[in-house]
């Protein structure tokens, strides 16, 4: 399978000059690479992380709580692996997804027996002509699609599935061995095909061997798009561009900006990009060089006519896609958990998805869940981002989730009857931002964790998205 990524601009500057800017956020590790530049010094704290894989849980270091009966896990992935989302132009990049075969059967709703009318495969094709007959030399070639689940984005998800399995099934014996009851668990993605394909991976490998009879069929739930809350829904809710253009009109955001301008306008000029989704935000620029540096493709060159004859093309460096990541973590912090204006953005972007959490651990506790022990929930970075940032998640934590990272929420119930709500950040009990210590996430009592994340949750949704 493969990824891209690319950057540009148009002045010759030292590929670093960190970003950082004022917040009075950790002040502990990862000091001694900080960049220096103009901007408050900002400490980040990514030592060890890669954005191409996530931490899974580990078997051998998971441990049950004391004294306590586990009732309930909910679980809330980053689908794996993908192709970017961003195209460049002119880009001839090779992406093959020829592994990912989608095979389809179609029944009626109440036929009994598996579809007899054969399967189906879903196949991308980009044609050879390009531009003699299409727009294929708009896109990159290969048989992949924007944003396309790839083959070793599934293998992270059936990793992440096994991982589970030997935990929740094996060592803890709280899950089934063999799915008997569908009631058991609970499973939604967005609309979106890569989140769906994660989640079958995923749920593959927990429960492997399920067969094709209807009755093991695990039902994957997905909301219509434009109801969708597990992401930001600007569309539903228009208040969350007004908030992210304030913020990004801020002082302390566009002091960012132009700290970093030098390098965003070199790699728009490599890209070949502009307009305003690449002047004001970093994302663009992660999604390409991240996407390739995972499959270790060349980073984007400027091949473009301009080009002095005889010169070597301009191309994006190692050294540019690592102070890029960092210009990304600075900015998902800022614009969700430090900036003045944060905790409206979060509360719109994923305050519903939370009130979803919190009903269902209610419902448990309130013994109105029947059989509900597991519940998954496939989605986006832009769904891990803005919940880590309401829990107030330390600066590692906060760095751009990787592929196929996940939330782990834990819900326990003591011997003397409390309950008390356990959250793991890929495999580790989440660390939260100095100075914001709200609970012992590794045992937080279920009212004082309600209490918090109650901040976050709307409680009128339809005014205040278009107020």
């Amino acid at each position: 399978m493969a990824f891209r990524v690319t950057l540009a601009v148009a002045s010759a500057v030292s590929t670093l000059a960190l970003l950082a800017a004022a917040s009075p956020a950790d002040t502990g590790a990862q000091t001694d690479n900080a960049y220096s530049t103009g901007i408050k010094s900002f400490a980040f704290d990514d030592a060890g992380y890669t954005y191409c894989n996530p931490g899974y849980p580990q078997t051998e270091s998971y441990a049950p709580l004391p004294d306590a009966q586990l009732q309930l896990v909910q679980v809330v992935v980053r689908h794996g692996d993908r192709t970017p989302v961003h195209q460049l132009p002119n880009d001839d990049t090779t992406w093959t997804c020829d592994g990912i075969e989608e095979d389809i059967y179609l029944h009626a709703a109440n036929q009994p027996e598996r579809n007899n009318t054969g399967s189906y495969q879903q196949v991308i094709e980009i044609p050879t002509w390009n531009k003699k007959y299409g727009f294929a030399y708009q896109l990159w070639k290969g048989t992949c699609d924007f944003g396309e689940l790839t083959d070793h984005g599934k293998l992270q998800h059936r990793t992440l599935g096994a991982r589970l399995r030997s935990i929740y099934v094996d060592k803890l014996g709280f899950l089934s061995e063999k799915l008997l009851r569908k009631s058991e668990v609970y499973a939604r993605t967005t609309y979106i095909w890569r989140t769906k394909n994660s989640a079958e991976s995923l749920l593959g490998s927990l429960w492997p061997d399920r067969g094709f009879t209807p009755d093991v069929a695990i039902p994957i739930h997905t909301y219509p798009q434009q109801i969708e809350t597990m992401y930001g829904n600007s569309d539903a809710c228009p208040a969350i561009r007004k908030i992210t253009a304030n913020i990004t009109k801020s002082d302390q955001y566009q002091e960012f900006l132009e700290d970093q301008g030098p390098l965003m306008a070199r790699l728009a000029s490599i890209f070949g990009i502009n307009g305003n989704s690449w002047r004001d935000t970093w994302d663009g620029y992660f999604d390409v060089l991240n996407a390739r540096e995972c499959h270790g493709f060349q980073l984007p060159c400027d091949h473009s006519a301009d080009s002095v004859k005889g010169s070597s093309p301009a191309c994006a460096t190692a050294e540019d896609a690592a102070q890029v990541r960092r210009n990304s973590h600075y900015e998902l912090m800022l614009k969700y958990r430090d900036h003045p204006l944060a905790q409206n953005l979060t509360q719109l972007t994923i305050g519903s998805f939370w009130g979803t959490l919190r009903e269902q651990i209610d419902s448990h506790i309130a013994g109105k869940a029947g059989d509900l022990k597991f519940a998954l929930y496939s989605g986006h970075d832009s769904t891990l981002i803005p919940m880590l940032a309401a829990m107030k998640a330390s600066n590692h934590n906060m760095l751009w989730p990787p592929y196929a990272s996940n939330i782990v929420l834990e819900l326990w119930k003591k011997s003397d009857g409390s309950r008390v709500v356990r959250v793991l950040y890929n495999g580790q009990v989440l660390k939260l931002q100095k100075g914001h210590e709200w609970c012992d996430l590794n045992a937080c009592p279920v009212d004082t964790f309600f209490s918090h994340i109650d901040q976050y949750i709307p409680t009128d949704i339809a005014t205040q998205c278009t107020a």
